[in-house]
């Protein structure tokens, strides 16, 4: 996915959420790897590092180095190892590091603490959370995707692999001239099924077939 400027700052006017977390500096690996689990865990999300609390810009330290751990922590810190997309955007005079976590078909993830003790964690509003029972028994049961594929969902999953590259919602209604919401619906219940992963937020966010 690409992420301009632009995109950054209006979703960064829109504040932290359920799948959007601000920080200023890249925190231990402990931590980042809970906020990564929750996402993967939950709805997939966009982890932007270099901007504070109340959404004031201030730049990540080391940006190349932020990428290299946020790599290392998905592929180390998580049960089983999540795949991310990260990149580096400048938004005025400072840089942002963006990762994007999609909603992963091997939930649930497991995060690995300090002392390798392991966390089964879900976002909940704009905060990470153990999961619980009732929760851990929706996301293998999101993840089983028993329900049978409707005609929309078949005709979406054939169009993305024939695309070859990861594609949005929008291309998608327009080029089957399918209503936006009724498109919105069916690429989320793929992605609840595990048949499809996603990055981004918003309307930019990007589906592929796994």
């Amino acid at each position: 996915m690409r992420l301009d400027a632009d995109e950054l700052a209006r979703l960064i006017s829109e504040g932290e959420g359920k799948q959007l977390e601000f920080k200023r500096g890249l925190p231990g690996d402990a931590k980042v790897a809970r906020t990564l689990c929750a996402f993967a865990n939950t709805r997939g999300g966009l982890l932007l590092i270099g901007v504070g609390d109340r959404g004031e810009v201030v730049g990540a330290p080391r940006p190349r180095e932020s990428m290299t751990r946020l790599r290392a922590v998905a592929a180390e810190r998580l049960e089983p190892p999540l795949a991310v997309e990260l990149g580096a955007v400048l938004v005025g005079e400072r840089r942002i590091v963006w990762c994007s976590v999609p909603l992963s078909p091997l939930r649930p993830h497991a995060s690995l603490g300090d002392a390798d003790e392991r966390e089964l964690v879900v976002r909940v509003g704009a905060s990470n959370r153990r999961a619980s029972g009732g929760t851990l028994r929706s996301i293998r049961a999101q993840r089983a995707g028993a329900a049978e594929l409707d005609q929309l969902e078949r005709r979406i999953l054939r169009w993305i692999q024939s695309v070859g590259a990861p594609a949005t919602v929008a291309a998608f209604a327009h080029a089957h001239n399918v209503g936006l919401q009724r498109a919105r619906r069916a690429f989320t219940r793929l992605e609840l099924a595990g048949r499809l992963v996603a990055h981004g937020a918003g309307v930019r966010r990007l589906y592929a077939v796994p």
